[in-house]
């Protein structure tokens, strides 16, 4: 369950008082950036925002991350819908501007009170492995995008038989289940491209391998259940003598949530006595993935792992092999970085810049762990520090709206987001599902 967003005020700010008022700058229109910016509007009520995001469009993995059968966890965005719509002279949105590239980061650090980086954890973690090259292989990351409907997205094909799905996080399970269940993302906002193509899917024998062993998993209990209810699919854990040990014990010992996950694991276990659909996905455990083979046309056609029970090297067919194994932070020019490459922080949220007041919060702060409701909490209490250290009855600094004017950047404003926003309900609703995303933005960017 999702707390409320409450970004309300009995104070709304004229455009005389703003002058007054200090700025703050929000990389990123994800739920990072936009939770504490309503939290923010609460605790400073005269403070202006100005939301920044490179894509086209605002949410981010709200839009783009979150399955479309998932509808529930994206309703959030009412919250985030009415911090604009409430403050229209104080929340601001600047979508399709490239922080780095349009605007430096230093004139962000000159024109505003307070920065806040929520630009999340973006670039999956390579496969490094011989063969990774290949024709059809692809990150975790890379197909949610394409059937979340990010611009420039490339199809994967799916006219073979099997997928391997290296990973054992709820991307790996997101993954599987839109090949396996198409048939119940009719009526979502998955956009229709991507939905004719898995719904024309041949594949029919899905491996999720796990590096590691089955104790050590990264799924969340509710999408593992999901998996094991497609009721086209038989979705089952086959495990060696130890592996069904280890997690026993791992049973016996975790704590309750922990107990629950392991307890459906073992209620799917491999066995001769079901009954199985002819198609099926299969969770595997300790495959450490060692290469990947091609054919003559340059596509993957089978995967290599080194077993770590049976001390041997293993092959799987695979005509697509999607790979989940996290995800590296992005680290903007002129920020502080650690010898390990991460953000350099201070404390928990404050980054270590001397010459501007710097935040950070959501993965772009602590990396790719944790889902929504975490970030929220730590919302909560960022947006609180920057509440603490912001100005009062100062002149308000400029902001950058006509520094990109000045460079001609077409940005997108929360008043185009909402034609935008109307439009793709307009066309779902008349294909009979909630919306119908829009792909190519050139379009829209190239009106004046």
């Amino acid at each position: 369950m999702f707390c409320r967003v409450v970004a309300t005020s009995s104070r709304y700010l004229t455009l005389s008082s703003a002058r007054n008022a200090p700025r703050v700058a929000v990389v990123g229109s994800g739920p990072a950036g936009l939770f504490t910016c309503a939290t923010l509007l609460r605790r400073v009520p005269s403070c202006v925002i100005d939301v920044f995001d490179a894509a086209p469009v605002p949410f981010g993995l709200v839009r783009y991350g979150v399955a479309p059968d998932h509808q529930e966890v994206k309703n959030c965005i009412h919250g985030f819908e009415k911090i604009f719509n409430d403050h229209p002279n104080q929340a601001n949105l600047f979508c399709n501007v490239n922080i780095g590239r349009d605007v430096k980061l230093q004139e962000l650090f000159d024109n505003y009170d307070a920065v806040l980086l929520a630009y999340g954890a973006h670039r999956p973690r390579r496969l490094k492995i011989p063969g990774y090259d290949a024709k059809n292989v692809i990150s975790g990351s890379d197909f949610v995008s394409w059937y979340n409907g990010v611009p420039d997205t490339q199809a994967p094909k799916l006219d073979g038989k099997n997928a391997v799905i290296i990973g054992n996080g709820n991307v790996a399970l997101d993954c599987a289940r839109m090949i396996s269940s198409s048939d119940n993302l009719q009526t979502t906002d998955i956009p229709k491209e991507p939905l004719e193509i898995l719904s024309k899917s041949q594949l029919s024998k899905i491996t999720i391998a796990g590096r590691r062993g089955p104790q050590n998993v990264s799924f969340t209990i509710k999408e593992l259940r999901e998996q094991f209810k497609v009721s086209t699919w038989s979705s089952f854990v086959s495990l060696r003598d130890s592996e069904l040990e280890d997690l026993q014990k791992a049973l016996a010992s975790g704590d309750r949530r922990k107990k629950r996950l392991f307890q459906v694991m073992l209620d799917n276990l491999a066995s001769p006595a079901k009954t199985r659909q002819t198609k099926e996905c299969n969770f595997v455990f300790n495959h450490v993935p060692v290469s990947v083979e091609k054919n003559n046309e340059n596509f993957v056609q089978s995967v290599r792992f080194n077993d770590q029970i049976a001390q041997k090297e293993v092959s799987y067919p695979c005509d697509l092999l999607i790979y989940s194994i996290g995800y590296e932070n992005i680290i903007l020019d002129g920020l502080p970085v650690n010898e390990n490459g991460s953000l350099k922080l201070l404390d928990e949220c404050r980054v270590d810049v001397s010459s501007a007041a710097v935040f950070a919060c959501g993965w772009c702060s602590h990396g790719p762990r944790g889902v929504i409701v975490d970030t929220q909490q730590q919302s909560v209490a960022v947006a609180q520090r920057i509440a603490e250290i912001l100005p009062s009855n100062l002149e308000t600094k400029p902001g950058v709206s006509s520094l990109l004017e000045s460079r001609g950047i077409r940005y997108i404003s929360w008043k185009e987001w909402c034609s935008i926003d109307e439009e793709e309900r307009r066309a779902g609703h008349e294909m009979g599902k909630i919306r119908e995303k829009i792909l190519h933005f050139e379009p829209i960017l190239s009106r004046k």
